[in-house]
C-alpha cells in the first residue's frame, strides 16, 4: 500500500469518527439517490442494519423500509419526497412525528455535486417541553379569562359557557352541561341555569347525544332520581362507565349512544353543593385520567361563586319587588284614608265655624266654648291628616320642590310670630338669632316654613312651663356638619356651604339610647298609653324627609333634663358665589358701623389668607398670628378637601382667597401635588403659595418651589419671618 492509500485510509477513519460523533442521524445520498455516507446514529433511529446501509441502497428502498417497520406512514414518506424536490432552490425543513413517539426533524440540503445531504435531528423533548409550554399557557388564560368573568360580567350563562368551552376540549368529552340546585330538602331539584325571568336556558357544549335530553333537562331533575344526587350528598365527583345500564339511572336518559359520564359537584363557599357539572366521553381514555382534573375543580369553585352570586342578586331582586310593592300600597293607603277622612273632617269645621258665627240663634257662652274646642280639635285632626299625606307623598317621590328666591329673615320672623301664642300660654321666652351674613337664599319657601313650624312646635311642647326657644338661622361650611349627630350619616363636603336652621330648647331633653328612633315615621319617645305629649310621632320624620330633599340633613343634640338643639342644614351650592361676595361686602360694613371710615377701609384692604393645615395647634397657632394682623384666614385641615376645592366649578376668581399657606405633610393628598394642581388651574395659578414643611433636608427647598410654590417656610415656624413673607408676596 503507498503512501496515498494509506493518507486515503487514514481520512475515511477520522471522517467517520467525527461523523460518529454527531448526535444526529447523517444520510448523504449521490446524485442517483444512492447511500454513499453515514453515520452510526442514522440506523439506530430506525433499527436498520450498518452492513444493510454499507450496500448503498436507494433512498427509494430505504425509507419503503421505514415505513414498512410502521415508523412512518406513506404520507409521511411522500412529505419528504416533496422536500427533496424543492430543494434545487433552497434547503428544506421537515418535522416527522414518528409512531413510536419520537419526533424528528429533518434537514434536507442539496450538494455540489446534485446529490442530497439528510440530517435527522431528535426533537421529542423539545415538542414535549413546547406542548407542555403551550397547555401551561392555555390553563394560564383560562383561569385569567374566568376570573375577569367572575368579576366584570353579571352572566351566569356566560361563565359556565367559557368554562365548558375549555374543560370539553382539554378532558377529551364530547358534552358538557351545568345544572343548578334549587329548592331545599326533598323539594330540590337539578335543572338548567337561569338568570332570566322569562326564559331559561341550558349551558351546553357539543352535540346531545339524544334529543329528548335537552326537554327532560329543562323540566328539572327532581330530588333522589339520577346518580347526581350522590354526588350532591357525598360532595365527591362520581365516574360512570356504562350509565345506560345503572340501576340509579334517569329512564329517559338511557341510551346506548352515552359514553361514560363524569358527574363533579359545584360547591358554595359554605361546601354546600349547589350544583354539578357533567362531562360525558365517548372515547377510550377515562375521565378520571385526565391530566386537566385540577382546571376542573378549580372551574367548578368557580362557577359555585357565580351561582351564588346569581342567586344572590335573584333573591335581593325579588326583595326589592316586594319592598317596592308593599311601599307603594302603604302610600296609597295613605293617600286613600287622608281623602276619606278629609270628606268628613270639612263638614265638622264647616259646621263648627257656622255655630260660632252664631247667625241662626245665638249660643250659651258654654255652647261657644264647645263649638271652640270641636273647631280645634278638628284642625289639630287636619294637621295630622296633612303630616301624613305629606310624608306618603315624599316617599313615594310624588314631592317636587318649587325652588326660589326667599328671604330667610323674613320666614323665621312670621314662624316665629304663628307660634307665639303657643309659647304664650307656657310663659315660655321665645328668641331669634339670625346670621347677617346671608339674608336670601334658594329654597322651597312652603317646605321651609313646614320645617322651622315643626322643629318649633315640637321644642314648645316638651319645654316645661317658664322655659326658653330660641331659633337661630346662620352660614355654616360641612366641616361644621360632620362632628354632629345625624340619623342619615350621607357624606359632607367640608367646603360646601349650608343654611343652618337651630332650634335650642331647654326642655326635657332625649336619652341618648332613643336618637335612633326619632325620626321614624310613628315613632315617639314616649310611647306609653299614659304618655303626657300628644301627637303621632310624624313631625320629625316629615322634617327629615324634607331636609333630605333639598339634599340636606337633620342633626341632634340633647342632654336629658337640660334641653335639646336641632339643626336642618340646607345647602346653599348654588349661591356660592354670591356669598362670599355678600359675607365680604356685609363683614366690612359691620366694621364700619363699630370703628368708623378707617377701620372700612382697613378692612376692605385686608388679604383673605386660606390656610391647609392637619394639625389643630398649628392651625390655632397660625390663624391667631394673621388675625393679630388683621387678616381673614380660612382653614382646610386635608388634602382631599383642598383638592375638592381646586376641581369645584363654584369656585370663581373672586371667591378666591389673595394667598395660602400650604402643609406639605397631608393626609390623603400631600401639599407638593396639590401645589403642582394649583399652579396648573386656569383659575388658582395666580394665587401665591408658601410652603410650609417640617422637612429640612437638602433639597426639600427646591422641591417646593419647582412644584410652583412662591416661598418656602420650615418648621419650627418663625413668626416674624413668616409675616415679613406674607406682606411681601401680597404687596407684589
Amino acid at each position: 500500500m503507498d503512501d496515498f492509500e494509506i493518507d486515503l485510509q487514514r481520512w475515511k477513519e477520522e471522517q467517520e469518527l467525527i461523523l460518529n460523533q454527531i448526535d444526529n442521524g447523517i444520510a448523504l445520498f449521490d446524485n442517483s439517490n444512492h447511500l454513499i455516507l453515514f453515520n452510526q446514529k442514522l440506523p439506530e433511529i430506525w433499527g436498520l442494519l450498518p452492513e444493510w446501509l454499507a450496500q448503498k441502497p436507494h433512498s427509494d428502498v430505504i425509507f419503503a423500509e421505514i415505513v414498512a417497520q410502521g415508523y412512518w406512514s406513506t404520507e409521511q414518506y411522500q412529505q419528504l419526497q416533496n422536500c427533496l424536490l424543492k430543494i434545487e432552490t433552497e434547503s428544506q425543513l421537515l418535522y416527522i412525528e414518528q409512531s413510536n413517539g419520537i419526533s424528528l426533524k429533518v434537514d434536507c440540503t442539496l450538494t455540489s455535486d446534485g446529490g442530497h445531504l439528510l440530517t435527522f435531528r431528535d426533537v421529542s423533548i423539545y415538542q414535549k417541553s413546547q406542548a407542555s409550554l403551550n397547555a401551561e399557557l392555555r390553563r394560564l388564560r383560562f383561569l385569567l379569562g374566568l376570573n375577569e368573568r367572575l368579576q366584570y360580567s353579571d352572566s351566569l350563562r356566560e361563565i359556565a359557557q367559557f368554562a365548558l368551552n375549555y374543560l370539553v376540549e382539554v378532558m377529551n368529552a364530547a358534552f358538557g352541561d351545568v345544572k343548578v340546585i334549587n329548592g331545599e330538602g326533598k323539594n330540590r331539584q337539578a335543572g338548567p341555569i337561569s338568570n332570566e325571568i322569562s326564559s331559561q336556558f341550558i349551558a351546553t357544549y357539543g352535540e346531545i347525544a339524544v334529543a329528548e335530553m335537552e326537554g327532560l333537562l329543562k323540566q328539572g331533575i327532581p330530588y333522589g332520581q339520577g346518580i347526581l344526587w350522590q354526588v350532591v350528598e357525598s360532595g365527591k365527583p362520581m365516574y360512570v362507565e356504562d350509565y345506560a345500564n345503572q340501576p340509579n339511572s334517569i329512564p329517559g336518559f338511557r341510551h346506548p349512544g352515552i359514553g361514560q359520564l363524569g358527574i363533579f359537584p359545584i360547591p358554595a363557599t359554605d361546601g354546600t353543593i349547589i350544583g354539578v357539572l357533567t362531562l360525558e366521553s365517548r372515547n377510550l381514555q377515562k375521565l378520571q385520567e385526565a391530566a386537566q382534573k385540577d382546571m376542573l375543580f378549580a372551574a367548578c369553585r368557580t362557577l359555585g361563586v357565580a351561582i351564588e352570586r346569581a342567586q344572590s342578586q335573584e333573591r335581593l331582586r325579588q326583595i326589592n319587588e316586594e319592598l317596592e310593592r308593599s311601599s307603594q300600597l302603604k302610600s296609597e293607603f295613605l293617600a286613600s284614608m287622608s281623602h276619606e277622612l278629609r270628606t268628613p273632617l270639612n263638614s265638622i269645621l264647616g259646621f263648627s265655624d257656622l255655630l260660632q258665627r252664631q247667625i241662626s240663634e245665638p249660643l250659651s257662652d258654654r255652647q261657644v266654648n264647645q263649638v271652640r274646642l270641636i273647631q280645634k280639635s278638628g284642625q289639630h285632626l287636619l294637621q295630622l291628616i296633612n303630616d301624613i299625606l305629606d310624608l306618603s307623598k315624599i316617599e313615594s317621590g310624588k314631592t317636587e320642590l318649587s325652588l326660589e328666591l326667599i328671604n330667610i329673615h323674613e320666614v323665621c320672623t312670621d314662624c316665629l310670630r304663628m307660634i307665639q301664642p303657643r309659647a304664650d300660654k307656657k310663659r315660655l321666652a321665645l328668641s331669634l338669632e339670625l346670621d347677617y351674613r346671608i339674608s336670601t337664599v334658594y329654597l322651597d319657601q312652603r317646605r321651609v316654613r313646614q320645617i322651622i313650624i315643626n322643629l318649633l312646635s315640637n321644642a314648645i311642647k316638651f319645654t316645661p312651663e317658664g322655659g326658653q326657644v330660641k331659633l337661630s338661622g346662620y352660614l355654616a361650611y360641612g366641616s361644621q356638619v360632620q362632628g354632629n349627630y345625624r340619623p342619615d350619616c350621607s357624606p359632607i363636603n367640608s367646603s360646601t356651604p349650608y343654611l343652618c336652621l337651630e332650634v335650642k330648647d331647654s326642655g326635657i331633653g332625649i336619652p341618648e339610647d332613643r336618637w335612633e328612633i326619632l325620626f321614624s315615621p310613628f315613632q315617639q319617645i314616649d310611647s306609653s298609653l299614659s304618655r303626657r305629649h300628644e301627637g303621632t310621632g310624624l313631625g320629625l320624620a316629615l322634617t327629615k324627609r324634607l331636609a333630605e330633599l333639598h339634599g340636606g340633613t337633620i342633626s341632634l343634640d340633647s342632654q336629658v333634663s337640660k334641653g335639646s338643639t336641632f339643626r336642618v342644614w340646607l345647602p346653599l351650592t348654588e349661591m356660592r358665589e354670591e356669598l362670599t361676595v355678600s359675607s365680604a361686602s356685609e363683614e366690612g360694613y359691620k366694621v364700619s358701623s363699630e370703628g368708623g371710615t378707617d377701620k372700612r377701609l382697613e378692612s376692605e384692604k385686608s388679604a383673605r389668607i386660606l390656610i391647609v393645615e392637619d394639625q389643630p395647634y398649628n392651625q390655632l397657632l397660625i390663624s391667631q398670628v394673621l388675625e393679630i394682623e388683621g387678616y381673614e384666614v380660612e382653614l382646610i385641615s386635608n388634602g382631599k378637601t383642598m383638592l375638592d376645592t381646586i376641581n369645584s366649578p363654584l369656585v370663581t376668581s373672586p371667591s378666591l382667597p389673595n394667598l395660602i399657606l400650604m402643609d406639605i405633610q397631608l393626609p390623603e393628598v400631600d401639599g407638593l401635588e396639590l401645589i403642582k394642581k394649583i399652579k396648573a388651574h386656569s383659575i388658582w395659578h395666580s394665587v401665591p403659595v408658601i410652603a410650609v414643611t417640617a422637612m429640612a433636608m437638602s433639597g426639600d427647598q427646591e422641591k417646593c418651589l419647582n412644584a410652583g410654590a412662591s416661598a418656602y417656610l420650615s418648621k419650627p415656624l418663625n413668626i416674624e419671618q413668616m409675616i415679613d413673607l406674607i406682606k411681601s408676596l401680597l404687596s407684589n
